[in-house]
């Protein structure tokens, strides 16, 4: 092996941590891209600029709370005991094991709430 490799976070992990590590970071990154949009809408030099810094703030919570809701959904279900291999949480939670992010979202329905 060659010394020249560099090694990066998620080296010699399991896949569900590296998934789990990309979920944060998805959700970091949707985070910034928000703070820049209210600074923005705060901040802006004019009231064109505010408004449309307003607009896609908006446009970005949304966007992030409409990727988050099936794991909400999902783990709601979970804490209160529901069955999630039956409507209507079903469905959320196919959608977190069909995402990029499917390892982690496996592991979120196979885990044992105690």
């Amino acid at each position: 092996m060659s010394k020249d490799i560099k090694r990066g976070l998620g080296d010699n992990q399991n896949p569900i941590t590296e998934s789990a590590i990309n979920f944060v970071q998805n959700i970091y990154e949707s985070l910034i891209a928000q703070k820049k949009h209210c600074e923005d809408a705060v901040l802006g030099k004019n009231k064109t600029v505010r408004d449309n810094a307003a607009m896609n703030s908006v446009a970005q919570i949304n966007i992030v709370l409409k990727e988050l809701k099936p794991w909400n959904e999902v783990i709601e279900a979970k804490l209160n005991g529901a069955d999630i291999h039956a409507a209507p949480i079903k469905s959320s939670k196919l959608d977190i094991v069909a995402g990029s992010e499917h390892k982690f979202g496996q592991y979120i329905i196979d885990k044992e709430i105690k």
